[in-house]
């Protein structure tokens, strides 16, 4: 689980985010960032459609692995930053969690909010 300060809770921060920002693609995964008013930490929001996996555990499994990964890359992430993390294709079960941070570090990375 992530800390409290690092979650996008509310609906109207997501679609905030989804007007006023561009998708970057990186495997199977579609990342928008935006710039926060305030300075404080990133805060990251992850979506995982039914068309992408029937299951709610199946999807759910995914969200604890992608948060997972992107709490031990918060250390590498600039502050001030609202994310959106879409997964628009399916990995395969069982994920795989060294593939899932490798591509969420390329996101990161080619986003511009690696440190």
């Amino acid at each position: 689980m992530l800390n409290k300060l690092n979650r996008l809770q509310k609906d109207k921060d997501f679609s905030k985010v989804f007007r006023s920002s561009r998708p970057v693609f990186t495997g199977n995964l579609n990342v928008r960032a935006l710039k926060r008013p305030d300075a404080g930490p990133s805060r990251f929001g992850f979506v995982i459609s039914n068309k992408i996996e029937k299951r709610a555990t199946r999807r759910n499994a995914l969200k604890r692995r992608l948060r997972a990964a992107t709490r031990e890359l918060i250390p590498s992430i600039k502050v001030g930053f609202n994310v959106v993390i879409t997964v628009k294709q399916n990995y395969s079960y069982p994920y795989d969690y060294v593939k899932l941070k490798t591509d969420l570090n390329l996101a990161y990375a080619k986003i511009g909010l690696k440190k």
